[in-house]
């Protein structure tokens, strides 16, 4: 009889301590939740940086941030892996990525270490329509899923961030009648403005990015078209300086526009095409150019000639396993400065110590041969282990071009037998993008003190 009520006794007693377990669990699983993650702010302007801040996490905890956008029917992603601080919080400020596209800790590694992925790893994120923000998605997953092929676990946490060229109030006026192509962009309010020209390079002519960018910053800009269009050359060789002129001089004159206050700027060949209006132009006050060439192998010291494409040195041509580098073929003995400076202008020069497409002993060369008194006006600044493409900050480093042969065969001045090759732009990924930064806020200064402040140059753009 003793031992059956001990027996009941230490049933009871166990039960009892099962219900009690049962119960702590219950409670515990109750009390847990998802991790919360903020961003700020979720709508801004390319060129602002945002925070990440993640919460609710096990101390020291190992999760993967994934960030992806959809733009051209192509699909850019980049990934990187933190352990939460012993708080379980991770915020990119301050944690340091362990794996991933990027290391380190960099505030905006997510954005411009994107990457396409698919057949086509060299494609190159341009934004075709400017009017519309770009959308990423950023989710975060339990543990380092870095190289994971595909991660086919739920997200522990997701949100959507969208980033815009174009400020709401921008107005976006594209000119579809006449003889000029391109874009007109205005800033908000009456004006009058201050103007600005924005050419891209040869493989592209136009894009609106920038030009979108700077009038959101409170310049009246013109993204101006000079190939490719109806109308325009369809090769290098043949572009006209006198549409580009007649061009600009219009968009000067519109009634909006401060024809006190004029620049220009340009990347690549948009940079070559900004340095020679410059010298035809009295009225241009300040030029920027990116990466592009100052030199010409013309004669012709007051404007510029079609026939500055001349080269005996397409032999000059390196061929790599990442792509072809060009910036060896316009060698010359006898090359003459773009006089951009002769009319007094302001000159601003962006060099990528690792461009690949334009060697940057001719930036050298351009600002050795200056005049002297006019060696004030020039600016040159140099960033290594920087490439070509040197563009708005935060945007995604490619070191060579998927331009597809059709493209490459109107750069005349490429052998054929190159037209299936990439185009190397050169440059080292963070590097690069620290340099897109540094560069995009030097240019605003330099803007804002040679033509005058824009609507707000050094505000931050949210909405």
């Amino acid at each position: 009889m003793l031992k059956s009520v001990r027996r009941l006794a230490v049933l009871s007693s166990h039960v009892q301590n099962v219900n009690r377990n049962m119960c702590s669990s219950g409670a515990t699983a109750t009390s847990v939740r998802a991790p919360t993650m903020s961003v700020n702010p979720k709508f801004c302007l390319v060129d602002e940086k945002i925070k990440i801040r993640l919460t609710g996490l096990a101390s020291n905890q190992i999760v993967t941030f994934v960030a992806d956008v959809r733009e051209n029917g192509s699909v850019f992603e980049s990934r990187c892996v933190y352990r939460a601080d012993d708080s379980g919080v991770v915020d990119n400020c301050t944690s340091e990525s362990l794996d991933g596209t990027f290391k380190g800790v960099e505030q905006m590694g997510l954005f411009w270490s994107l990457k396409s992925v698919g057949a086509r790893v060299a494609m190159r994120l341009v934004k075709k329509d400017v009017t519309r923000p770009m959308e990423f998605t950023i989710r975060v997953f339990d543990g380092n899923q870095a190289e994971a092929p595909e991660i086919s676990s739920d997200p522990l946490s997701e949100t959507v961030v969208h980033r815009t060229f174009m400020a709401p109030d921008v107005k976006r006026l594209p000119l579809r009648e006449g003889r000029f192509r391109g874009t007109v962009f205005l800033p908000k309010g009456p004006g009058p403005f201050p103007g600005l020209i924005d050419m891209f390079g040869g493989l592209v002519s136009q894009v609106e990015t920038r030009a979108a960018l700077l009038a959101s910053h409170g310049y009246a800009t013109l993204s101006l078209a000079y190939m490719y269009a109806e109308g325009l050359p369809q090769e290098v060789a043949h572009v006209n300086i006198d549409y580009i002129r007649e061009a600009f001089e219009w968009f000067s004159g519109l009634e909006y526009i401060d024809a006190s206050r004029l620049g220009a700027v340009g990347l690549c060949f948009g940079g070559f095409l900004s340095l020679g209006l410059t010298s035809i132009l009295p009225q241009i006050k300040a030029v920027v150019n990116i990466n592009g060439t100052c030199i010409t192998l013309g004669e012709n010291t007051t404007e510029l000639e079609n026939e500055w494409l001349r080269t005996d040195h397409t032999d000059k041509i390196e061929v790599t396993t990442e792509g072809i580098v060009i910036r060896d073929i316009f060698d010359s003995d006898n090359a003459v400065c773009v006089p951009a400076w002769q009319h007094g202008a302001k000159i601003l020069v962006v060099v990528g110590e690792d461009d690949k497409q334009v060697h940057p002993k001719w930036h050298t060369y351009f600002q050795d041969n200056i005049p002297v008194q006019f060696k004030d006006n020039l600016q040159v600044i140099r960033y290594p282990d920087t490439g070509h493409l040197i563009e708005p900050p935060h945007m995604p480093f490619i070191r060579a071009i998927d331009a597809g042969g059709k493209r490459m065969l109107t750069i005349n001045f490429i052998p054929k037998q190159f037209k299936d090759q990439k185009l190397m732009s050169g440059g080292h990924m963070v590097a690069h993008s620290h340099a897109q930064e540094d560069a995009w806020q030097r240019i605003l200064d330099f803007l804002h003190t040679h033509l005058g402040p824009g609507m707000a140059v050094k505000t931050p753009a949210c909405f």
